[in-house]
């Protein structure tokens, strides 16, 4: 393998689609309208937009207007995943769900890993460590306070695209709340002194 993680870009909103188009699901055809929607949509949007179709043309728009963030994993110039990780408030249809997020949150205050999808063939091979290490590192440089992911509660569901607990524990972060489904995984990011 040669793997490479870009952050995401308006200008690759067509490795993105086609990675969700091909990739993403080939082994879970009835996943294949996610295009990671979830977390930038309301729970009504996101139960009303069901069809394929329109869902990838709203992870399009949301590419191209840097809404959708994250990272696209390659291998040479194949898209072999996909990371969904940025600033809290980009997340604001989640975080305004107060059955879910109550705290207070500000900008460049906590980052977000949402969520890492690996295509069939690459699982299990050590990328989800590499997202993990490349997130934080970057969190780090640009001053994020903290770092929060929301893996599934019930860790022996199927697939865990939100990464399994001992990924978050592995790399230092601590169980901040459960909240019902998932949970809250926070780390608290040593401040540069420099």
């Amino acid at each position: 393998m040669n793997l490479c993680m870009k952050k995401l870009t308006p200008e690759m909103a067509d490795d993105f689609l086609h990675y969700f188009d091909h990739d993403a699901f080939s082994d879970h055809e009835e996943w294949s309208a996610c295009y990671c929607l979830q977390s930038h949509l309301s729970r009504e949007e996101d139960e009303t937009c069901i069809l394929k179709e329109e869902r990838r043309q709203k992870a399009k728009e949301f590419v191209r207007q840097g809404v959708m963030t994250g990272y696209l994993i390659y291998d040479g110039d194949k898209v072999v995943g996909w990371c969904n990780a940025g600033d809290k408030l980009g997340y604001a249809p989640v975080c305004a769900d107060e059955a879910f997020f109550t705290d207070p949150v500000e900008k460049g205050r906590i980052k977000v890993l949402y969520c890492i999808d690996i295509a069939p063939g690459y699982r299990g091979k050590g990328i989800a460590k590499t997202v993990m290490e490349t997130f934080l590192a970057d969190a780090q440089k640009e001053g994020y306070t903290y770092v929060e992911g929301y893996p599934f509660s019930d860790t022996k569901r199927d697939y865990q695209y939100r990464g399994p607990v001992r990924l978050y524990e592995k790399y230092g972060f601590d169980l901040y709340r459960q909240q019902g489904w998932f949970l809250i995984m926070r780390k608290k990011l040593a401040v540069d002194v420099s």
